[in-house]
């Protein structure tokens, strides 16, 4: 409940909940979700069954859906980490040195385990693919030279 709530301080100013999401958070009714190609958001989700561990059935709930808040890390999380990805690949950091400097920064900006994670996710695949294609062209450029 507490990682929740200190996303919540960090992503949503408190004053953008309304009354139901803050008490929904209050209570530890909130779920985090990884849609990087959505909009980063929050709202109010119903849940009305679950799937049943052991049977993997899906069932009921029995009393009336049960509400919580769900915090979205989305395309504007996403693309910031993304730029720093690219960036440092062409700054030609080392892939340990991107990936600690991606986690100071997203746990600097959520200080919350799973954005964190997801920020630091979407940053190392911006890093490799730049650095792929940096590769790709210092390779391309020798074959030129060479010929």
């Amino acid at each position: 409940m507490c990682a929740v709530c200190l996303v919540v301080f960090n992503r949503v100013r408190a004053d953008d909940l309304t009354s139901e999401e803050q008490a929904l958070v209050k209570k530890g009714a909130a779920m985090e979700m990884y849609k990087p190609d959505e909009h980063s958001r929050h709202f109010i989700a119903h849940i009305d069954s679950a799937a049943d561990r052991q049977t993997g059935k899906t069932r009921k709930i029995p009393k009336d859906s049960q509400k919580l808040v769900c915090f979205v890390f989305g395309i504007e999380d996403a693309e910031p980490a993304r730029e720093q990805g690219r960036s440092m690949a062409e700054f030609r950091y080392s892939p340990s040195q991107a990936h600690e400097f991606l986690f100071a920064q997203g746990w600097d900006k959520y200080h919350d385990r799973f954005f964190t994670r997801c920020y630091v996710q979407e940053g190392e695949n911006a890093y490799n693919l730049k650095a792929a294609e940096l590769r790709q062209k210092a390779e391309d450029n020798g074959r030129q030279t060479s010929s």
